[in-house]
């Protein structure tokens, strides 16, 4: 056995699985090995290219070597396309890469041009399909419409993109991901507004600040949306209170279309002062069936913690997450929705460890007032384990006053970053 060379005895299909999970100029490396290897890469069905390393002297080169990979299989389906453009296209890989493409299942393009396709787009394998800084020259509807069996879409906008509107509309789509603009500064120079229309989305993660409004319809699938959003386009820019009717309508329109959700996660403080800033001009709607919600707070902000529960009759679990900031030292959480008294079943809070009387604000509350607590976690921050005694923290929990005797309280130690 000594010197076998097991991995080569595999079978083609397994050897070429394994290449699908690296790069096509690393799969294109194991032609070295052996005579076993020379052209295994010319049968795996994922074509991940990085163009931005091809030399501009070297394009015939490339575009033979794509030539050979299409010519050696042609009846394979490309089951994956991930391709890293340069700044200038390389002429012709385009129309080499549109002869595959009815069969590609996940397409993923990244710092690159779309051309007017001067007809209709038509990929009826494609599920998942990736876009990153994408400079259109044509709609995205334009794009979705030819994809009838997509499911999972994820773009994240370039700051060039000149389109006002940006068109989600499809029954297929269950996953949908807008990312934020990478150096977050750099704001986009057209005013665009975002549109969903997906009956069958499950799934839904918010975090451009650049669109300056967002409309949802026909979200009757949708279980979990995810939010780093202020409702305001641009950086550095808040609430515009001058503007106060106009930005209430969009935010009613938008919690409105999301309010069958089950699961919400507000990942930034910005999105809870939106909604902070809607509730003085508007009702927040009730979310019926959200069961499970993660949310960060500044610490200003708590006061209107029990205002939004109120919006959340049925909550069983919550994740409250309080960053650090100036708190009002008369801050008394004095409202007791629902939820806090009747079905919420596990708190989990994570917040800077204050010892001091008066200070763990949060967690008095909820020990004080939910009568069906089974389980309360607190996630201490900012603080070294070794400095602070764990019993100190359990001599100032066991003072808290406790409306659930059979509430278990859990203290989880996290060291300072």
């Amino acid at each position: 056995m000594s010197g076998r060379d097991r991995i080569s005895e595999l079978p083609d299909c397994l050897l070429t699985q394994i290449l699908s999970y690296v790069s096509t100029k690393q799969s294109v490396e194991t032609s070295v090995l052996s005579k076993r290897w020379e052209n295994l890469y010319l049968s795996v069905p994922v074509l991940d290219l990085d163009c931005s390393s091809v030399p501009y002297d070297a394009d015939q080169v490339f575009l033979s070597f794509i030539d050979k990979l299409l010519e050696f299989s042609p009846e394979s389906i490309l089951f994956k396309v991930k391709v890293k453009c340069r700044d200038t296209m390389i002429r012709g890989f385009r129309d080499r890469i549109d002869i595959g493409s009815q069969d590609i299942g996940y397409l993923k393009l990244t710092s690159s041009g779309l051309r007017d396709p001067a007809g209709f787009v038509y990929m009826p394998c494609l599920k998942f399909m990736h876009l990153e800084q994408v400079v259109w020259d044509t709609h995205l509807d334009t794009v979705i419409s030819g994809c009838p069996v997509l499911e999972e879409l994820t773009l994240l906008r370039d700051p060039h993109d000149k389109y006002k509107a940006l068109l989600v509309r499809t029954q297929s789509l269950k996953r949908f991901r807008l990312l934020p603009l990478r150096n977050g500064y750099v704001r986009s120079r057209v005013k665009c507004t975002l549109e969903i229309d997906t009956p069958g989305l499950e799934y839904m993660s918010l975090g451009d600040d650049h669109i300056d409004s967002i409309v949802v319809k026909n979200l009757t699938s949708l279980l979990v949306v995810e939010l780093d959003i202020k409702f305001v386009a641009g950086f550095a820019v808040h609430f515009d209170t001058w503007n106060l009717t106009k930005r209430s309508e969009i935010i009613s329109d938008f919690l409105n279309g999301i309010s069958s959700v089950s699961h919400m996660i507000i990942i930034s403080a910005k999105t809870v002062q939106a909604f902070d800033h809607y509730s003085k001009a508007g009702m927040i709607p009730k979310f019926n069936n959200l069961s499970c919600l993660q949310a960060v707070f500044r610490s200003y902000l708590l006061q209107f913690l029990p205002a939004f529960l109120e919006c959340c009759p049925n909550l069983k679990h919550l994740l409250l997450v309080v960053h650090s900031g100036k708190m009002d030292e008369g801050l008394k959480l004095t409202d007791v929705p629902r939820c806090v008294s009747s079905t919420l079943e596990c708190v989990e809070i994570q917040e800077k460890l204050e010892l001091e009387e008066g200070k763990m604000k949060a967690t008095s509350y909820f020990l004080g007032n939910s009568a069906v607590l089974k389980k309360l976690i607190l996630s201490p921050t900012a603080y070294d384990p070794r400095d602070v005694l764990e019993s100190e923290i359990w001599e100032k929990v066991n003072k808290l006053k406790k409306r659930s005797p059979g509430c278990e309280i859990i203290i989880r130690a996290m060291e300072e970053d």
